[in-house]
């Protein structure tokens, strides 16, 4: 269990003081629950769970299986929804594919300002 949850943290490149914060915790908990010193709430669970989109059962090692069956048909989704984008791209003339480029790397320049 400590491993999964530091690995889960590991890969979104967070802190324990930023899981901590987003699950509304303190550092010790999470550094806690890590080092296997404490046992994990049900609650902390659900939330990790919920948080990393992952099963409960795989992060107490009941299963090897990350996703949920509710994940995996949202991700195939965004995929599919993602994949029309790039067809309809793909089918844009050199011009206004540039021209969309520009788009969005404006539109990322405001969000990271507004950030």
């Amino acid at each position: 269990m400590d491993n999964r949850i530091r690995e889960l943290r590991n890969e979104k490149g967070l802190r324990q003081e930023d899981l901590a914060g987003i699950l509304n915790v303190s550092q010790q908990t999470i550094s806690r629950i890590e080092n296997g010193e404490n046992s994990l709430p049900a609650d902390i669970l659900i939330d990790l769970s919920k948080f990393f989109r992952v099963s409960a059962d795989y992060i107490l090692k009941l299963s090897d299986a990350r996703m949920t069956r509710e994940y995996r048909i949202e991700a195939e989704k965004s995929l599919e929804k993602r994949m029309d984008f790039y067809r309809m791209y793909e089918r844009l003339n050199r011009t206004n594919q540039e021209f969309i480029d520009l788009i969005m790397l404006r539109l990322e320049e405001c969000q990271k300002k507004s950030e």
